[in-house]
């Protein structure tokens, strides 16, 4: 792609999602325009239950769909979202469901929310993945951050039905822009269903545990003040103010991991932030008021902004779809965030019922989950960085252990195919990448190369050995490995 037709299709894409979660994070704070206020972003609780739900069960389909083969590459429709989306918004701005009752109206409007909600994130997300250079994605997104930011605190200032009508022309136009670069991204990576290695599993699952305990977290802290005279430390809380400062967090994070991102040390750095906080609530609640509900927010924003840019460096450098990684990332956040709700409100009541305070009741219930996740993250990264223990000969015959045998078999099978194939040197050491599930991404860090070069060694790679795909490759190296 030339400089020029690049540079335009990253400008688009930055702009288009910008408009994008401007318009989705103004339909999650203004329960799609039915509410003018909010208690930090949780606009309705009836509205956020709903929303929450039929995120979930929207993304089990769209993983079960993608696991089954029924969803390909390019296949996740985001016009169904779009309509339903904006049919929101304008259902719920104009008081066209005021003849409903109120739950069924709630009802309506979160389910449309959170279904809209997850298949705009994952189609948005596919395209970034299918960037040529993931630091380009990265950039983008990040992009795309500062525009939310920065439009998403000015609409907060309108009134309902006004904001409404942008959030629905930001919706169109960002549906177009996504259409429109798609034709220009050509076809996305290859992508699996599974994560191959152990060790990227455990970084996968650690990452998404950080992140959904923070979600947790900051429900709890919600709901658990709704009615009571400490509403105001989230209820005073400009909403701009935490988009802004997490926007800001977000985009040095970028700079400073530009080699890996990682949440998990997100998390380890937000942590003691969120624990000084929630140590003091019992003792100055009332004196520190939003200001503790603005450093819990901004936490809980920066979690969720720097894990997009997660999702999509890892699609890539996994070779995982991303379709996959990103319902799963709507599951965890929503899923966590129901609960903490829940347990906030069992808080409230349990504070009204029986005289206990209730900052003290949500300080340890907020404290522990994360103490808990954070020994959980220590104890692993501990475990990675001790070195492997070697037992002792049993005897003078011991035979060669079982992994040694796998390893050397796969050697033979990787020198045989290098004979027999014609295979140059770096084509042999890239077909041993290939034949292990690595991604080009991964390849090109492991070799410091270019991912172009790495594809240009792939397709040889394919043509020599007369497949057409990774799949297929390691299919066929596995089962020749096994013989050898």
């Amino acid at each position: 792609m030339r400089t020029k037709d690049a540079a335009l299709l990253s400008v688009a894409l930055a702009a288009g999602f910008g408009l994008c979660k401007t318009a989705t994070s103004l339909a999650y704070i203004t329960a799609m325009g039915s509410v003018s206020t909010s208690v930090g972003f949780v606009s309705q609780l009836g509205f956020m239950f709903a929303m929450t739900s039929a995120t979930i069960v929207t993304a089990v389909v769209v993983i079960a769909l993608v696991r089954a083969g029924r969803i390909a590459p390019w296949s996740l429709r985001q016009t169904p979202a779009l309509v339903a989306l904006c049919a929101g918004f304008l259902l719920g701005s104009t008081g066209v469901l005021s003849g409903l009752p109120a739950w069924a109206a709630t009802l309506l409007l979160g389910g449309l929310c959170g279904y809209a909600l997850t298949v705009l994130m994952a189609a948005w997300l596919e395209a970034f993945a299918a960037e040529g250079d993931t630091s380009a994605a990265i950039v983008q997104i990040v992009c795309a951050l500062i525009v939310q930011a920065v439009l998403a605190s000015l609409l907060l200032l309108v009134p309902a039905l006004p904001t409404a009508v942008v959030s629905v022309a930001f919706l169109l136009v960002s549906a177009a822009v996504l259409a429109w670069a798609k034709g220009r991204l050509g076809p996305p990576p290859e992508s699996r269903v599974l994560v191959a290695d152990r060790k990227d599993r455990f970084t996968l699952f650690h990452a998404y545990l950080c992140l959904a305990v923070v979600v947790g977290v900051v429900g709890i802290l919600h709901t658990s003040v709704l009615g009571s005279s400490f509403e105001h430390i989230v209820g005073d809380v400009n909403m701009g103010v935490p988009l802004a400062a997490s926007t800001a967090i977000t985009a040095l994070v970028a700079m400073l991991m530009v080699q890996r991102l990682d949440p998990v040390s997100v998390y380890k750095v937000c942590f003691p932030c969120m624990l000084v906080i929630l140590s003091l609530l019992p003792f100055l609640g009332g004196f520190l008021g939003p200001v503790a509900g603005t450093v819990m927010i901004t936490c809980y924003d920066v979690c969720g902004m720097v894990f997009l840019l997660f999702i999509v460096e890892q699609s890539r450098r996994l070779g995982v779809s991303s379709y996959l990684l990103t319902s799963l990332y709507m599951v965890a956040s929503s899923l966590f965030l129901l609960v903490g709700l829940a347990i906030g409100m069992g808080l409230g009541a349990v504070s009204a019922d029986y005289g206990l305070s209730l900052l003290t009741l949500l300080a340890f219930a907020a404290i522990y989950p994360l103490a808990v996740v954070l020994m959980v993250v220590l104890r692993r990264g501990r475990a990675d960085a001790e070195p492997p223990r070697e037992e002792a000969p049993t005897g003078a015959a011991s035979p060669e252990p079982a992994p040694r045998e796998a390893e050397a078999a796969f050697e033979r099978c990787l020198g045989r195919y290098a004979e027999t194939y014609g295979l140059t040197k770096r084509e042999t050491e890239i077909l041993g990448y290939l034949a292990r599930g690595r991604s080009a991404r991964f390849i090109a860090e492991e070799l410091v190369i270019s991912e172009n070069t790495v594809w240009a060694h792939v397709k040889r790679v394919y043509a020599k050995l007369d497949v057409h795909d990774k799949q297929e490759l390691m299919s066929r190296f596995e089962a020749d490995a096994r013989r050898a």
